[in-house]
């Protein structure tokens, strides 16, 4: 079997793409796609083996157990991203450190943790996406490093970032038979 490009191993999925439309049904479609990434997540994932978990998609990258983990931080900071931008006027972007989140003593507990805190981070970003007047999301927050930026561009990356690990551990699993 050919191995995939470098870019094909760091972007699966591809680059960061705007939401095809700014409307109720590009909502709609980002919280179906984001429910579909996390029984995917749960699909591949739970009840893999620790040999099965310690499987990284590049050599000295994170292993499908930090993908997990990473990705449900990640996706509980863009839910409170947005639940703040949506709240908070002019609201600035805290970023984290990835690697020293990673480096906590709860990235070490089972994979089940990470994929629990997916499903329960997921029901709230679909009541937001699904709940929310379309016209809150042209609101603005500041990331740091971003710069200004609409909650449409925030909820596209957050869609993404889902999505683009997930993509990252199926890479993992496929390379090693298991997927």
């Amino acid at each position: 079997m050919t191995s995939p490009s470098q870019d094909a191993r760091r972007f699966p999925i591809g680059p960061i793409q705007d939401l095809p439309g700014r409307d109720r049904a590009a909502l709609e479609a980002t919280a179906a796609r984001m429910e579909a990434a996390a029984r995917e997540w749960r699909e591949r994932v739970s009840g893999l083996d620790d040999e099965a978990l310690s499987l990284t998609y590049r050599p000295g990258g994170w292993t499908v157990r930090q993908l997990a983990h990473h990705t449900a931080d990640g996706h509980l900071h863009g839910l409170n991203r947005l639940r703040s931008g949506l709240t908070t006027e002019d609201y600035v972007i805290q970023p984290f450190d990835q690697e020293a989140w990673l480096a906590l003593p709860d990235a070490g507990l089972p994979v089940e943790a990470a994929l629990a805190m997916l499903d329960a981070l997921n029901l709230r970003w679909a009541a937001l996406l699904r709940g929310v007047d379309p016209a809150r999301f042209f609101r603005h927050v500041t990331h740091p490093h971003e710069g200004r930026q609409d909650l449409w561009r925030l909820v596209a990356k957050h869609d993404w970032h889902l999505r683009h690990h997930l993509g990252h551990a199926r890479l993992a699993l496929r390379e090693a038979g298991l997927a």
